[in-house]
């Protein structure tokens, strides 16, 4: 299995990555790091403080993921681009959610291959370098282009599924992830 690195800035989208680090690590046995640009303590948009993550360091193997962060629809934005353009180069499959696809934009990985994000518009408003509006597919799940995986922010148990299946896991083992996590919604009755 591949060692999947996630990548954290202040003001992080926990929710975003709870399905993947959660169930990944307690489930499926993933090896799954937290890093940062810089290192150190990095707290969430909701207040979760992580005292201590690594420096974030290029990667030779393994998945790259992007969380989500309101830091990354302002300036100044964190240094990552460059980082994220040699793991892809390096062989490594580079994961978005939400504000992380503005990212992956940024890094002009997107500019080649099928992707989703919040939408076209968030694209191209927070990555004005974004050229790859040709190969954006408009849908409420995780999409996979060759070794660039993408998400809206509500979509983080399809997110999940595809990062844990590019890191090794059977890709039917990983489903089990999106039926745990919609079971609730299953028959459910509005009133």
């Amino acid at each position: 299995m591949l060692p999947i690195i996630i990548l954290l800035t202040q003001q992080y989208s926990d929710w975003e990555i709870a399905p993947l680090a959660g169930l990944g690590r307690a489930f499926y046995g993933a090896e799954i790091a937290f890093a940062s640009p810089t290192g150190g303590q990095i707290t969430s948009v909701a207040g979760l403080s992580i005292a201590n993550t690594d420096r974030f360091k290029v990667p030779e193997r393994g998945v790259v993921v992007v969380c989500g962060s309101p830091t990354f629809e302002t300036d100044p934005l964190p240094e990552i681009e460059a980082g994220l353009l040699q793991a892809s180069r390096n062989g490594c499959v580079v994961a978005g959610i939400c504000g992380g696809t503005a990212m992956l934009a940024r890094a002009g990985l997107l500019d080649h291959v099928q992707h989703t994000s919040n939408t076209l518009g968030y694209l191209e408003k927070h990555a004005p370098s974004y050229a790859g509006s040709a190969h954006y597919i408009d849908q409420p799940s995780a999409a996979r282009g060759e070794n660039i995986i993408t998400a809206p922010a509500p979509a983080p148990a399809s997110f999940a599924v595809e990062v844990l299946s590019a890191a090794g896991i059977d890709r039917p083992a990983a489903e089990q992830i999106r039926l745990m996590l919609g079971k609730e919604h299953i028959g459910q009755r509005t009133s």
